[in-house]
Order: structure tokens, then C-alpha cells, then sequence
């Protein structure tokens, strides 16, 4: 073969192989093209297999569960009523002071009782409680009206400067559940309304007490607080007493009393609120069984019970404590009049019993002794 041929024939293969070299990139650009673009057939398969599947799901998801039918609680044979408390009741009347009155025994562990839906009195006595070697001896009476009827004043004989009255005898005409003794009429004096002496500066009589319409009572110290009777007067005053010192006011002890003074026989009135009082009774005077107390402890005493005011009224011989007419408390002085009892008579008495208006009262003969109870018949 000639030389030419040779030479047309590598320029023919070099020219082919050049073609398909140039070629190859345009056929990969195309491939990649068609593989992003996919067909229509596909899609519907994937759609078609998607929705296969939430179908599926939401299937399982809606399948009932059974529920458990509930257990039956068993229903008690008898459900008991609750418990009502009684609650004295009765027509409202002219005077009522409280809505709080007791609807319980309020003497259940006392040593002298009286009960009703209307009055109730709780008398402890107490023999050396704070200290076993000091001869201490009083009554505590703690005492409930729902009236402020029921707690009047009255004077020896039955009226004001008559004289003076054994104290038994005085509150067996009164008709009284409890009587102590007052203030001697000392200084301002009003009973039941009524007044009969003016205020006077007396320089051992410095207290005065009011108990004013509404049940409410209040103290004055007339050595440091103003007291101004009309002012007091305008707010319905129905008993005013003027002896002293005063022990307590608003809750607490009304001045630094000294802890070394001379102990008599006491008569202390106390406050806790609208129809709820306490009297105290002292004995004293006798070395042996009863050495009275004094002002410091009166003050605490006071204190101690809950009093938010207290004070100190006559004392010594006149100090006495009568319960159903008989004196339960133990007087001082001589028995002048040999009844066994000492002490001496008296221009007035604080009285407890169920007054009407007028101040009458049952004879303590026609009182219902179902409300009565004492230490002899406990």
C-alpha cells in the first residue's frame, strides 16, 4: 500500500475518535436533565402510596377501646343528720345586749350554778392557787345576761339614803340569784338610770366605772384621764360607781401597782364584753385561812382572767358574796348579830337575776331548782 493511504487512513480515525471525544459532555448534561425532571408515573406512585399509608394510621388511631364499666359504690343504710346545736330562742326584747349568749352549761365544773336561756352564773372558789404557803381565798363568778335588766343596783332598805341592809336580807328582798356589795355610794352614784350624786374628787376614790346601755362597761382613772360626764351620758349610762383604783383598762394593767402592799378583803367587778362579766370576792383579814390581797394583785388577777377593764370596789368588812340569799363568801369583822356570819350592813348592792323592766323578779322561792346547783348538793 502506498504512503498516501496509510496517511488518509489515520486521519479518517483521528477525526472519529475526536467526534465522540466532543460529544460525551452533551449526553451527561442531558442525562442529569431527565434524572431532576422526573416522569409522571412516578409521582403518581408515591402519591398513591402516601396516601395508603394515613390511611392506614388513621385507622389504627380510631380503633374503639372498650371502656371499663365503672364499680358500683356501695350506698350506706343510713347517712346520719348532722348535729344541730340548740340555740336559746325567743322574742327579741327592749334591753337585749347580745347575740352571743351561751347555748351550754356554763358551770359544769363550778361550785355554785345558776342556768336559763336568760341568765347565767358560774361561781368557782379558789383556796391558795398561786402558792400553797400564802393563805389566798376567793370566788370567781362568772356571769351572762341577755338583758341589761338583768344587772341592776339597788339601796339598803329599798331606797337611796334609808341606811343600811344585812347583806342576806338585802338580796333575798331583791329577789337576786348573786349579789355582791358596791361602792358604798361614794362619789357619783347611778342605779338603774337614775343618778343620785354627782362626781366628787375624792382623793381615795379615784375610779369610776360605767355600764352603759349597749351592755358595754368602761373604766376611768380620774388622776390622768379626762372624763366627761356628759359626753358619757349621751351614750346611755345605766350604772356608775365611783370607788377604785382602777386595774385594768382596754386589756391591760392600768398603772404600775407595788408588789409590797397591804392586803384586805376585795370586791373587783371585770368586763370581757357586752353581757359577759366577773365578779371577784376576796376573803381576808385572818392570818389562818384567808389574808385578802392587794392592789398589785388584784391588777394581776384581773389581768389573768381576761378582763378588758376591771375595778376595784368596796371592800374590806362590806366585802360579800351572797348566792340564792345565803353568803357564800366569808366576811370579816364580828359576828354582831350571831347568824355566824360577820361583815356589816350595807347601803348597796350589785344584784343579778332575771328583772323585768320594773325590776321585779321571781322570789327566790318560786325559782325553777332544776337551774340551781351548789358545792352541797354536787
Amino acid at each position: 500500500m502506498c504512503w498516501k493511504k496509510i496517511l488518509c487512513l489515520v486521519l479518517g480515525g483521528f477525526f472519529i475518535f475526536s467526534n465522540i471525544v466532543c460529544q460525551r459532555p452533551a449526553a451527561s448534561t442531558v442525562t442529569a436533565e431527565e434524572t431532576v425532571a422526573p416522569t409522571s408515573e412516578p409521582t403518581a406512585t408515591i402519591v398513591v402510596e402516601t396516601k395508603v399509608t394515613e390511611v392506614e394510621e388513621t385507622e389504627e388511631v380510631k380503633t374503639p377501646i372498650p371502656t371499663p364499666e365503672p364499680t358500683e359504690v356501695p350506698t350506706p343504710e343510713h347517712t346520719p343528720e348532722p348535729t344541730v346545736t340548740p340555740v336559746p330562742t325567743r322574742v327579741p326584747m327592749e334591753g337585749d345586749i347580745t347575740n352571743c349568749f351561751p347555748n351550754y352549761d356554763t358551770g359544769v365544773d363550778s361550785d355554785y350554778s345558776y342556768q336559763s336561756d336568760e341568765l347565767r352564773i358560774a361561781i368557782k372558789k379558789y383556796v391558795n392557787p398561786h402558792d400553797p404557803d400564802i393563805h389566798e381565798v376567793y370566788y370567781v363568778a362568772d356571769i351572762w345576761i341577755r338583758n341589761i335588766s338583768y344587772f341592776r343596783s339597788g339601796f339598803g332598805r329599798g331606797q337611796f339614803n334609808t341606811g343600811r341592809e344585812d347583806g342576806e336580807k338585802f338580796a333575798i328582798r331583791e329577789h337576786a340569784i348573786l349579789a355582791v356589795n358596791g361602792s358604798m355610794n361614794n362619789g357619783l352614784t347611778i342605779h338603774n338610770g337614775e343618778q343620785f350624786k354627782k362626781q366628787q374628787n375624792l382623793k381615795s376614790f379615784t375610779g369610776i366605772c360605767i355600764l352603759y346601755q349597749d351592755g358595754s362597761m368602761k373604766t376611768f382613772n380620774l388622776k390622768r384621764d379626762k372624763f366627761n360626764f356628759e359626753k358619757e351620758q349621751k351614750k346611755g349610762i345605766v350604772h356608775a360607781w365611783q370607788f377604785g383604783p382602777t386595774l385594768v383598762q382596754n386589756g391591760q394593767i392600768a398603772e404600775e401597782f407595788p408588789i409590797k402592799g397591804t392586803r384586805h378583803p376585795r370586791i373587783m367587778v371585770g368586763y370581757y364584753e357586752p353581757g359577759h362579766y366577773v365578779i371577784v370576792a376576796v376573803d381576808g383579814r385572818n392570818q389562818k385561812k384567808a389574808i385578802g390581797m392587794n392592789n398589785y394583785e388584784m391588777a394581776q388577777l384581773m389581768y389573768e382572767l381576761g378582763c378588758q377593764e376591771a375595778m376595784n370596789f368596796d371592800g374590806g368588812t362590806s366585802a360579800m358574796m351572797v348566792f340564792m340569799g345565803t353568803c357564800i363568801s366569808n366576811p370579816s369583822g364580828v359576828d354582831t348579830d350571831g347568824d355566824g356570819k360577820a361583815g356589816r350592813e350595807l347601803a348597796d348592792m350589785l344584784l343579778f337575776a332575771e328583772y323585768d323592766a320594773e325590776g321585779n323578779a321571781p322570789s327566790l322561792q318560786e325559782v325553777d331548782m332544776n337551774r340551781i346547783r351548789n358545792s352541797s348538793s354536787k
